[in-house]
């Protein structure tokens, strides 16, 4: 087949990348932003509702132990 100059492709010149496209990016950032957020969270409400002993748990005769004093 006989092709026309102007439709051979030009192997000469190197491809470059565009980069991360707006769409991945949007999504890193989103997930970024909610790794932070939940991590931010779970340091706020640490000391909430953590009581120990429980005062709801149960409590079990252990037996008699020795007196040694």
């Amino acid at each position: 087949m006989i092709t026309q100059d102007h439709e051979r492709l030009d192997f000469t010149r190197i491809p470059h990348s565009k980069g991360i496209g707006l769409p991945a990016l949007i999504v890193l950032v989103t997930g970024l932003v909610g790794i932070f957020t939940m991590g931010g969270l779970s340091i706020y409400y640490a000391g909430y509702n953590h009581v120990w002993p429980a005062p709801e748990s149960m409590r079990m005769p252990l037996g008699s132990m020795p007196n040694n004093h």
